[in-house]
């Protein structure tokens, strides 16, 4: 969609037809993408610094063009009748957005095969982090309904779908209904200056040691990425600044950096490193701020759970 449909054209001659199509329900499901989201994917997947600012419009009509002047007719009209059908009859959307954890809650007791429906039209990865949680009979029987489903009546799936989407919202708003006064000051502290934050808890663990252990073991602090699976790291890489992210690792250990590069490309991480290089001497002040710009990424992040930063053991977590 960024570079046009000429030179679209000429790229998708070369892939699959299974690929073309994946390509077309996405372009035909975003109407609109705005500048900043396209220099951010650009600045990931091509390394370039520099974008117009403009937004693009996309849609079926976009998709229908962009396949049109790539193949024949006939081939163009095949693959759209695929774009069109997965396009308006996608599924499970609410669960590819949930967190691993929720669609977990949501589908306690639920049958074997219900469940292989779920997990067979969410991502991979997901899935995984899913059936691991299972107990090992019902490991054995979602995977032996996953390895035999062949086809399944839409009407079932579009069932287990809207069942799923219903149990997700109730979570979230349960989620949202709930605050108390430790919720808030978790809240106000994440988002004060680091000097604020020192001075309550300082007067918490004078006050209320247990207390201030709680808030520390709820609050994420910068230095708690290491804590972070891989996957939520390079998540949270893709939505912060990089000018942020360069200048809190000016003030970090070389542990936090080595984990930072190792969840980039090598040319992103090349380009961090030049990013740091160029900083020169940084105030304490900004280092601490450049800190809770991240921060909040990270628990926007979790809050729309898209990444999990729940504390403890390695077998205490459920990821």
């Amino acid at each position: 969609m960024t570079i046009g449909v000429d030179l679209s054209s000429n790229i998708i001659k070369n892939l699959s037809d299974k690929q073309i199509q994946k390509i077309g329900v996405e372009i035909a499901g975003l109407h609109t993408v705005t500048a900043d989201e396209r220099r951010k994917i650009l600045n990931e997947f091509l390394e370039i610094r520099k974008s117009r600012d403009f937004s693009i419009e996309g849609g079926i009509d976009y998709a229908k063009s962009l396949i049109q002047g790539s193949f024949d007719d006939s081939k163009a009209s095949k693959l759209m009748e695929g774009i069109n059908y997965e396009a308006y009859t996608k599924v499970f959307t609410a669960a590819r957005k949930a967190d691993a954890n929720q669609i977990l809650s949501c589908i306690h007791g639920e049958s074997a095969q219900t469940i292989a429906i779920v997990l067979a039209h969410i991502q991979p990865e997901k899935s995984a982090q899913i059936i691991c949680n299972l107990n090992e009979d019902l490991q054995r029987e979602v995977a032996l309904k996953l390895g035999s489903i062949e086809r399944i009546s839409p009407v079932v799936i579009k069932a287990v779908d809207k069942i799923l989407e219903e149990k997700l919202a109730s979570i979230s708003e349960k989620k949202i209904g709930h605050s108390d006064g430790f919720d808030n000051l978790i809240d106000i502290l994440s988002k004060v200056d680091g000097r604020t934050e020192k001075n309550i808890m300082n007067f918490l663990e004078v006050k209320n040691t247990i207390l201030a252990e709680k808030v520390k073991s709820s609050m994420f602090a910068f230095e708690d990425i290491l804590t972070l699976d891989n996957n939520s790291i390079q998540r949270i890489l893709k939505e912060v600044d990089l000018k942020d992210v360069a200048i809190a690792l000016k003030g970090s250990g070389n542990s936090i950096s080595e984990v930072i590069f190792r969840n980039q490309s090598n040319r992103a991480a090349e380009v961090l490193k030049e990013e740091i290089s160029l900083l020169g001497p940084v105030k304490v002040s900004q280092i601490e701020e450049s800190k809770r710009n991240i921060v909040k990424v990270v628990r926007n992040l979790e809050y729309e759970g898209q990444i999990s930063i729940s504390k403890g053991t390695e077998e205490e977590l459920v990821v």
